[in-house]
């Protein structure tokens, strides 16, 4: 009876799902190649320590390295890689931070991000391509 659940299409239909979301994973998340992005990531722990957006505390998330689970650090995390991947704007940047953590698009915690962008940034992750 096992060995035919396993082989069910269920299962294969599940192993699917599990692939697919694993691709929709920030870039960050996934390619633990992004050292760029991960250093980009580490300098902003001295630059700006005490980082909070409406109720998100963006400095203890990376300190702790946040929680897959929390769809704001999900979010921040994926829209941070996108700011310093250049794949979207400052001004887009801002506001949809802002707007997703309930915060202010000229907050400190935005300004100190946006501030400490290193110049010589890639278009794209280290070891793939953006989807």
């Amino acid at each position: 009876m096992l060995c035919r659940l396993l082989t069910s299409p269920r299962i294969a239909l599940l192993s699917a799902c599990v692939v697919l979301a694993a691709a929709c994973a920030p870039d960050s998340m996934r390619n633990i190649q992004a050292k760029g992005f991960n250093a980009y990531l580490d300098s902003l722990k001295t630059a700006c320590p005490n980082m909070i957006m409406g109720s998100s505390n963006i400095s203890d998330w990376l300190r702790t390295g946040g929680d897959s689970g929390d769809s704001n650090y999900v979010y921040w995390l994926d829209q941070t890689s996108r700011l310093y991947y250049r794949r979207i704007s400052t001004k887009e940047y801002r506001d949809s931070v802002s707007a997703a953590l309930g915060g202010k698009s000229d907050s400190p915690a935005l300004d100190c991000i946006v501030h400490n962008l290193p110049p010589d940034r890639p278009t794209n992750p280290a070891g793939g391509k953006l989807l």
